[in-house]
């Protein structure tokens, strides 16, 4: 290979990296309010997220390997019951832009109990084996009831159940 395609192939992957790279940015939330780091404050700002949307969505936020955040995004959002979910998405958050060795997961059950169902942990189970295969720990997934009238707010870790 010439020096010139090599340098127009180094071009072209770092062009595509810094596509992707813009892509999952636009999703992302980088802020947080104060620092997340206690399972607490991760509800509390996820929490205040869900609550915003009578959908079904799913978050995640990325941690270093001393637990520090590192980053939030949305990588679904679907009707009140469903949301269609993307790995490649997640992959890309998680290396591209936070290179992150931990994440939990929370998604929200908007009209809903605070339950696991057969979907969450196929999925849970899904993303888990893809982590592990990069090197990152899947932490917890927690599922979020926004509550009713009379019914307060609700928080289930799939791992405090078993499910993780």
């Amino acid at each position: 290979m010439s020096e010139h395609s090599a340098a127009t192939n180094t071009r072209l992957i770092i062009s595509e990296k810094a596509v992707c790279y813009r892509k999952v940015r636009s999703h992302s939330l980088t802020f947080s309010p104060e620092p997340v780091d206690t399972v607490e404050k991760a509800k509390l700002l996820l929490g205040r997220l869900f609550d915003q949307k009578p959908v079904e969505g799913l978050y995640a936020i990325a941690l270093n390997s001393s637990g520090d955040f590192l980053g939030l995004v949305r990588l679904a959002e679907g009707t009140v019951d469903r949301a269609s979910v993307y790995p490649r998405e997640l992959v890309s958050f998680l290396l591209l832009e936070t290179n992150a060795t931990g994440l939990i997961l929370a998604h929200s059950h908007p009209g809903g109990r605070a339950e696991a169902s057969n979907e969450d942990k196929v999925l849970t189970s899904k993303l888990k084996s893809i982590l592990q295969d990069l090197g990152v720990k899947l932490i917890d997934h927690f599922i979020y009831a926004c509550g009713r009238p009379g019914i307060p707010p609700e928080w289930v870790s799939m791992r405090e159940r078993g499910d993780l």
